[in-house]
């Protein structure tokens, strides 16, 4: 679990900031990529709402921050360090190979869908392993922003494979 049990709220929001930031980059990127109508929608909708997570941290993060920083950040840096784009969401090389095929939305889709969900998982297992509510709390609400992205992408995967 690289220790997140340990850490607070605060330290929660902070790390899910940067991957929402992540998750803006990543959706921005596979707009100007994608060949159908129908995913450049959708993954500027994403996009934004990686945007909209952003900002609801932000006040999320005035709530938590009072007495709840970490007493030594070069612990908690390595843990913001392994959201970064390339252990979550797919790299630029992934995404370029998937899109230049027939059917690259959909495996632009389906990289998207394994990213979402390997957030969703990861942050299912930290609420159940943080040791203060707030955290628990943190945690529990981002995994179901995730599990909600990845039930959007499933939908419009459906429905670009049903056209």
């Amino acid at each position: 679990m690289s220790g997140t049990e340990y850490f607070s709220g605060f330290e929660v929001i902070r790390a899910a900031m940067e991957v929402e930031k992540n998750g803006h980059r990543f959706y921005s990127s596979m707009v100007e990529k994608a060949h159908t109508e129908l995913a450049k929608e959708m993954f500027t909708m994403l996009a934004q709402d990686e945007v909209t997570h952003l900002h609801t941290l932000e006040k999320l993060s005035d709530k938590y921050q009072d007495g709840e920083f970490w007493d030594n950040e070069e612990e908690f840096l390595p843990y913001l360090q392994q959201f970064d784009d390339k252990k979550i969401f797919p790299s630029a090389d992934q995404v370029e190979t998937a899109l230049v095929s027939k059917e690259g939305d959909i495996k632009a889709l389906d990289l998207a869908i394994i990213a979402e969900e390997k957030f969703a998982a990861y942050f299912h297992k930290a609420a159940d392993h943080a040791r203060t509510d707030d955290g628990k709390n943190a945690f529990t609400w981002l995994a179901a922003e995730e599990d909600r992205h990845a039930e959007i992408l499933k939908a419009r995967k459906a429905k670009i494979l049903s056209l």
